[in-house]
């Protein structure tokens, strides 16, 4: 059987404690919610097209819930993908640097993610915060809009606490040689 060629080479996650087995389960978990609730979307989005074109009624505001929807679900991915190291990366500039330094960068990489992740969980729950004391809600539905925020608040804390990990690997990858 021929093994498939791929263009880089993911994240090798090696479980060092129990906190790193944890944080990969919320990762994956996180990960398998967003992918149902994608699929849902999906589902009613292809619902409302066809009833729409047979000339019954499609589903109320579906491009408000497919917008809130699809940042909910977005956000799900990120923990997974951070931990997995499966962010846009540029090892162009890398690719013939010693693995200390590859490390190091990795290091630095993933810390400025981490406080990226922070920051925008910080800003984020400042405006979930005023969009709920406004009363803010979507055109059709009038759906408050602070909730679709508020839930994307925990898909970001783990996020930064996956990013934070892998800053910290890498640094004890540093410490250890590999």
């Amino acid at each position: 059987m021929q093994e498939l060629d791929f263009v880089g080479e993911p994240h090798k996650l090696v479980e060092h404690d129990a906190a790193e087995h944890w944080l990969l389960l919320v990762a994956k978990g996180f990960a398998l919610v967003g992918g149902a609730l994608f699929m849902g979307l999906v589902l009613m989005s292809l619902y409302s097209i066809v009833f729409r074109k047979m000339g019954f009624h499609p589903v109320d505001g579906d491009m408000e819930i497919m917008m809130m929807g699809t940042a909910v679900a977005g956000a799900a991915f990120m923990p997974y993908c951070t931990l997995m190291g499966d962010h846009l990366k540029v090892e162009f500039f890398t690719e013939n640097a010693s693995p200390v330094v590859r490390h190091i960068l990795d290091g630095i990489g993933s810390l400025l993610l981490a406080v990226v992740f922070a920051v925008i969980v910080w800003r984020t729950a400042f405006q979930v915060v005023d969009t709920r004391a406004n009363g803010e809600v979507s055109t059709l539905l009038s759906f408050p809009l602070w909730i679709p925020m508020a839930a994307i608040l925990p898909s970001f804390a783990v996020a930064t606490l996956c990013a934070l990990h892998l800053a910290w690997d890498n640094l004890l990858d540093l410490r250890s040689g590999k």
